[in-house]
């Protein structure tokens, strides 16, 4: 009676611990992919001139394709939209 109360004792604990490696490998991949979902950061440079250079909107195509080749002008683009997309949330 022993070896068999002994083998049992083994399937159960074989079992508990498969379970429980299970459950937390699935709570690890959820909590990552919602905070992936919520916020996606956006890495750029800064430096003083990026706060300092405050460029409007382009009141021309030509002046917009200028505008373009202006990286201080595309992070500012970037900061103002991506912010703006992330704080309405996933569509």
């Amino acid at each position: 009676m022993s070896a068999k109360h002994n083998s049992r004792w083994m399937i159960r604990l074989g079992l508990v611990s498969a379970s429980t490696l299970a459950v937390s490998l699935f709570l690890l991949s959820w909590r990552n992919k919602t905070h992936a979902q919520g916020h996606t950061p956006i890495h750029m440079t800064t430096d003083w001139s990026n706060r300092h250079m405050v460029y409007s909107s382009p009141s021309s195509m030509t002046q917009g394709w200028r505008l373009q080749a202006e990286p201080r002008y595309l992070h500012q683009w970037t900061r103002r939209n991506v912010l703006a997309t992330q704080a309405e949330g996933p569509q």
